[in-house]
């Protein structure tokens, strides 16, 4: 089932197939203040050479000026070298690399972590310490949004506002906090992933959001201990961080779980603007 606002293109190049979906991002162009779009698929039979990965991303370069949309990302993965190699050659750059470990509670046993904070779900009266922390986390963080040369640098804080805002309102996401003595010190969200669910019949959750303000050192191990005991229950939980954040991708692997949690997928960022 394609998400709302997307378009798929087929086509045929000496007898080698291949699709490009694409779609236009409302909610994140509201926040970065222009007209964004994604590339959310290039799918090729496994032959299929340079020429007709050319040909897809002119196909997407021709719907993107149609709506006027100026900025456009995908994530490819690393080992599609032919695909990254095209991007370059069609202007795109890169902006970051992704790795994205997943937790099976059904298989893997966490560590026992020492219970520094109190964790619970996230209540009205805790609004304001949340968004001072999002303001405290990621003043100066390093992403793709701010790696994008392009993109007005306050749109990526204004963006993780509205991703909090998310999981507060709606009812696939889910919010837990931190509290260290009477102060929100941390808090981590989260959202049903929900074309996993349906695929697999199990729960799954993911798109992730944590921070930590000043007195909140030494939460996210806890939190991640804690995502068994709550709400939705998930079967598997998949975690995504910069290839540049060593500390996230260390405690996934040496803190939340015995042995290591397994790495599922790494991706190459690309985004494209046309001015």
């Amino acid at each position: 089932m394609l998400k709302e606002g997307a378009q798929v293109f087929m086509e045929t190049y000496k007898g080698q197939r291949g699709v490009i979906i694409l779609r236009q991002l409302p909610w994140d162009s509201s926040f970065f203040k222009m007209p964004m779009g994604a590339i959310e698929g290039l799918f090729l039979e496994e032959r299929a050479d340079l020429t007709l990965r050319y040909i897809l991303l002119e196909k997407a370069f021709k719907w993107v000026k149609e709506r006027g949309i100026k900025h456009l990302s995908f994530k490819v993965d690393t080992a599609d070298i032919k695909t990254v190699l095209a991007l370059q050659k069609k202007g795109f750059y890169l902006v970051d690399t992704l790795v994205t470990f997943l937790y099976l509670k059904k298989y893997t046993q966490l560590k026992k972590i020492k219970n520094l904070f109190k964790l619970r779900a996230f209540e009205k009266g805790d609004y304001k310490a949340v968004m001072d922390i999002v303001a405290y986390a990621f003043k100066g963080f390093s992403n793709r949004f701010t790696n994008d040369p392009y993109l007005p640098k306050e749109g990526m804080l204004a963006l993780y506002r509205g991703w909090v805002e998310n999981l507060i309102k709606r009812d696939d996401g889910y919010l837990i906090v931190a509290e260290r003595g009477d102060r929100v010190v941390g808090f981590l969200g989260y959202f049903r992933l929900h074309e996993l669910c349906e695929v697999t019949g199990r729960l799954h959750v993911g798109r992730a959001l944590s921070a930590v303000g000043p007195n909140g050192k030494g939460c996210y191990p806890q939190f991640i201990a804690h995502l068994g005991d709550a709400p939705f229950y998930p079967d598997t939980v998949e975690g995504t961080a910069s290839i540049n954040h060593l500390e996230v991708q260390k405690t996934w692997v040496a803190i939340g779980l015995y042995g290591s949690a397994p790495l599922v997928r790494v991706q190459h960022v690309f985004h494209y603007y046309s001015a």
